[in-house]
């Protein structure tokens, strides 16, 4: 239910604003509800992020943005300086190494 609400409300925000712009984000690091919060909370500071929402299972977030803002280049960075892959970036080794343990992929606890 969340996810429909979530893709409805950002094909709203893209009719509505024709400089939004929507992408999905490989997360294939995040481990727990706790990973999404984090996520989510750092997308929040992004300047140009309008909405975000992880989706566990699938292992990405679905990300509205305004394009002449922000880019998905900053919103991989954001995620990475969070301690997370994004996409093919590489998630920030000296803050990963400081995520609790529930955060971490299973070989790194």
């Amino acid at each position: 239910m969340n996810r429909l609400f979530l893709m409805i409300s950002l094909l709203v925000m893209v009719g509505c604003k024709g400089e939004l712009a929507k992408t999905e984000i490989s997360l294939p690091t995040a481990q727990c509800g706790m990973c999404a919060m984090t996520i989510e909370s750092t997308l929040k500071k992004v300047d140009g992020v309008k909405k975000s929402l992880v989706d566990m299972d699938a292992l990405k977030v679905t990300v509205a943005y305004d394009a002449e803002v922000t880019n998905i280049t900053n919103i991989e960075s954001a995620i990475s300086n969070a301690g997370y892959q994004a996409n093919e970036t590489s998630a920030n080794a000296e803050v990963y190494k400081n995520l609790p343990g529930c955060c971490k992929l299973p070989a790194d606890r």
